[in-house]
């Protein structure tokens, strides 16, 4: 009987959570996201509001670090920016209108934790989006940042490894005329 109980309790928690989300508001389109580390900046959130931001990429590698991180911003007694729940979730495909778009790849609650970071390998060169959605609890709002990093390919790792061994053959051939 308990186990019914804690059952239905976490369904009707589930469906709350759900239903109770703002409607998906794209925030940013980066594009292709190359060997470099994208880092966006900031975003903040109003006091006491609820939001689902989405921000759209496409990845030319296999796969990708990923980190979120909320930032908390106190003074004494009162928490200037902080959430009272926030999750980052990686979608694979194109956003149209809704996150069932994509094929959810990864759920990264940041509650307990300031930073989250995760990888994401087996992923196909192509669209990819991302949710961060929850609540903001601060007095004026709440503020995150992520950063995706893409993974070589451990071919184009071989390459520049075997790349260095010719420079070094080569460096150590001319010192030793």
């Amino acid at each position: 009987m308990k186990f019914i109980k804690t059952l239905l309790a976490s369904v009707a928690f589930i469906a709350v959570a759900t239903s109770a989300n703002a409607a998906p508001e794209v925030k940013g389109d980066f594009g292709l996201i190359t060997d470099l580390t994208f880092t966006e900046l900031p975003v903040t959130v109003g006091a006491a509001s609820t939001f689902d931001h989405i921000f759209k990429f496409e990845l030319n590698s296999p796969a990708a670090d990923f980190s979120v991180s909320k930032l908390i911003l106190t003074h004494g007694p009162a928490t200037i920016w902080d959430f009272s729940t926030i999750t980052f979730n990686v979608f694979a495909g194109e956003f149209v209108s809704d996150v069932t778009d994509g094929a959810l790849l990864n759920v990264a609650p940041v509650v307990t934790a300031d930073t989250v970071e995760f990888t994401l390998n087996g992923l196909d060169v192509g669209h990819y989006f991302i949710q961060v959605a929850g609540n903001s609890s601060g007095i004026a709002g709440g503020a995150y940042t992520f950063a995706i990093t893409p993974v070589p390919e451990p071919s184009s790792v071989a390459m520049l490894l075997i790349g260095f061994a010719a420079l070094g053959a080569v460096a150590r051939r001319r010192k030793t005329l």
